[in-house]
């Protein structure tokens, strides 16, 4: 278990699940208003981390849709009520679908600005966490980034959530979906210049480059 406060935002990093999943708690401090963010597999193990903090969960936020991101929703929704957060363009169930730049809040101090990046799935979002974090899920990974050889993949499109990421603010801290690299979480300046799969290449490169066996 991994935690980044400041004085007014905490975002704690849960390891889950058989294939290294990560889950992660998004608090506002002053009002315990939080989001729980991809919660999946070891449920328990996320309610006792939610207990521990006095969680006032507000909302379940999945960054995509694949089922060991997304398995947690049922029994957390029914034990605490909290709605179900996904990007618009995705056909599970949830109570919000948002779109590009749509911004929610917890409490007065934490906003969360969803990024729609397809690529890895249709349904595919980061999530802003104030000016601190960027949750990435499956779109890119300390090191790598999220296949596209799987259903509704897109290369073309991951290529243009790529170009999207890259114009954030460096100093974000990037919060993958995985535990697949060197360290659980990186800042944004170093994903750039050292992730292999950010390389600068045109689009059809990038599409070949993904394609590879």
């Amino acid at each position: 278990m991994k935690e980044k406060n400041d004085s007014k935002v905490s975002i704690e990093q849960i390891s889950v699940g058989q294939f290294k999943n990560f889950c992660y708690l998004v608090q506002d401090i002053d009002s315990g208003e939080s989001a729980i963010i991809d919660p999946a597999w070891e449920v328990e193990k996320i309610l006792n981390a939610m207990k521990e903090k006095s969680f006032r969960l507000k909302f379940i936020i999945n960054t995509h849709s694949h089922m060991d991101h997304i398995q947690g929703n049922p029994v957390i929704k029914k034990l605490t009520g909290a709605r179900i957060v996904m990007s618009f363009k995705s056909l599970a169930k949830k109570d919000i679908g948002v779109k590009d730049g749509q911004e929610l809040n917890l409490g007065s101090n934490v906003r969360l600005r969803f990024l729609l990046t397809p690529g890895h799935s249709p349904d595919s979002m980061c999530i802003l966490v104030n000016d601190l974090a960027l949750i990435t899920g499956d779109t890119l990974f300390i090191g790598e980034c999220g296949r596209v050889d799987l259903p509704g993949g897109d290369a073309s499109e991951l290529f243009d959530s790529f170009e999207k990421i890259r114009r954030l603010d460096p100093k974000l801290t990037v919060y993958p979906g995985h535990d697949y690299g060197a360290k659980p979480s990186s800042t944004l300046k170093e994903q750039i210049e050292e992730n292999y799969t950010l390389l600068r290449r045109n689009r059809e490169e990038f599409i070949r480059f993904m394609n590879e066996p």
